[in-house]
């Protein structure tokens, strides 16, 4: 992020923003769909189910209506054999029943087609004997399997009165039929449908090992017993909506039709309209990232202007005369124009700075010069410094000399002393040879005042020229102080 560039900076944060609102957007349209989605397949699978139970109900409500007139016929034609054949034997009855059976009061039994029976068999113990006779009306069995045929069936007995004969006519009905109607509802192979009882146990189920077993069984523990209404049951398949539909109008049956259809399919939609979403999105974020990137170039010409100025004067091509054109009234406006505000407080300060540079210029050439007069009075000053140094070497000489004579002439004198003892003869002799050394001692004493004299007066000079070293040095000090100050 140092590293990026302002502009992508706006860019990378304007997509981020773009998308993080088009992402919500979709999330709350995805929510929206989906509660909407969850009430269309509610609906419909409610609807659905509805339309089935109402097909089944007329289905079995046929077949009721063939037996209860059939029941209707043996209390009018009688139940002996002949009447029976007659009216058993219709084709109607062969087409739309597997079995069709009367059984007497007496415990007397026919059958068409007719089947073996056990030799003890008794109708009036069966239950749909039994039933029919308790309700004195047409009444279903649960589905069982037929022992004759080994298929599904579920008995249909209506209550049968000849004079004072009772007896009931019955017929097993195959649930083939009901199956195969039942089976065409598979959702495009993304769902099925069942008929369960209201104890849960299932009586069609297109996979027939779930046949008469518990609702458990299909959904797994914890199933609950079918209300009417639609459920999401997770299973090991996944999550399914389950809508329970009663089957309404039949007495004898207690059923209801179970319409399964898997939730990824039934949102399948949705996950279309995502991927569409998703790609629009992507597709919107890339042409506000390209129309973006166009805007926002344009609106920072002002600042690339201003910044290839500032790269002019960083690198010292600049020109401080350059003003930038205020074309708006907005931040960069503003920023331009405290840009020329600076370049103008810069310029006249650098015009203030070349100014003093020449004064500065001046000053130091002037001290220069004096610097030059200064080292050459130095000069000078040394030359005569070093020749007073060389009179002061000669006067020690002399003095050396001096000191050397009086050491003689204090010999000279020891030796006179030495010869005064000899002899009174050399005693005149020595007296003059006093005189004159006296006369000679005058005379150095004369030339050593005449020598203090001239000492006194080189040590004038020194002073003189001390002082002189002093003023000098006291120039070039001011002289180095104007110039630091300048």
């Amino acid at each position: 992020m140092k590293g990026m560039g302002f502009s992508r900076k706006i860019l990378l944060a304007a997509a981020l923003i773009v998308m993080l609102a088009f992402a919500a957007f979709i999330a709350v349209t995805d929510y929206r769909q989906r509660q909407t989605l969850r009430s269309d397949v509610d609906a419909k699978l409610q609807q659905l189910g509805m339309l089935t139970a109402h097909d089944i109900r007329t289905w079995l409500e046929s077949r009721m209506r063939l037996i209860e007139t059939l029941g209707q016929r043996l209390s009018v034609e009688g139940t002996d054999s002949a009447s029976l054949l007659k009216t058993i034997n219709l084709p109607v009855y062969a087409e739309n029943f597997q079995l069709i059976s009367y059984g007497g009061s007496d415990g007397s039994m026919f059958s068409l087609p007719d089947s073996v029976r056990a030799p003890d068999y008794d109708p009036r113990v069966r239950g749909w004997y039994k039933a029919a006779q308790e309700r004195q009306q047409t009444v279903f069995t649960e589905p069982y399997i037929a022992a004759s045929s080994g298929k599904m069936v579920m008995t249909v007995a209506a209550p049968v009165k000849y004079q004072d004969r009772f007896g009931v006519a019955c017929a097993n009905l195959s649930l083939d039929d009901l199956s195969k109607m039942i089976n065409t509802l598979n959702f495009d192979g993304h769902g099925y449908a069942f008929i369960v009882s209201a104890d849960g146990k299932v009586l069609v189920h297109p996979d027939s090992k779930f046949i008469l077993k518990d609702l458990k069984d299909v959904f797994g523990p914890g199933t609950q017993l079918p209300t009417p209404g639609v459920r999401e049951i997770r299973s090991v398949g996944g999550s399914q909506f389950v809508s329970f539909t009663h089957v309404d109008g039949l007495a004898s049956a207690n059923w209801y039709v179970v319409m399964v259809l898997d939730q990824q399919a039934a949102f399948s939609m949705l996950s279309e309209l995502r991927s569409l979403a998703i790609s629009a999105t992507l597709i919107a974020v890339v042409i506000i990232i390209l129309l973006l990137g166009v805007l926002i170039r344009w609106l920072m010409r002002p600042l690339h202007a201003m910044g290839q100025a500032l790269e002019d004067i960083a690198n010292g091509e600049g020109d401080l005369t350059q003003r930038l054109p205020i074309n708006s009234r907005d931040e960069f406006g503003a920023l331009a124009q405290s840009f020329n505000r600076f370049l103008e407080f810069i310029q006249v300060s650098i015009r203030d700075v070349s100014g003093t540079s020449s004064a500065l210029n001046q000053v130091a050439a002037r001290v220069t010069s004096v610097s030059r007069t200064s080292m050459s009075n130095s000069d000078e000053q040394a030359r005569r410094t070093e020749s007073v140094v060389s009179a002061i070497h000669q006067l020690g000489a002399a003095s050396s000399e001096i000191a050397r004579n009086a050491a003689l002439a204090s010999q000279s004198s020891s030796q006179a002393r030495e010869l005064a003892d000899d002899g009174q003869q050399v005693v005149g002799m020595t007296i003059e040879a006093i005189n004159r050394l006296s006369k000679n001692i005058d005379k150095s004493r004369i030339t050593i005042e005449n020598l203090a004299t001239q000492t006194a007066d080189i040590g004038q000079i020194l002073e003189v020229i001390t002082g002189i070293s002093q003023q000098t040095n006291l120039l070039a000090l001011n002289a180095a102080i104007e110039a630091a100050r300048a």
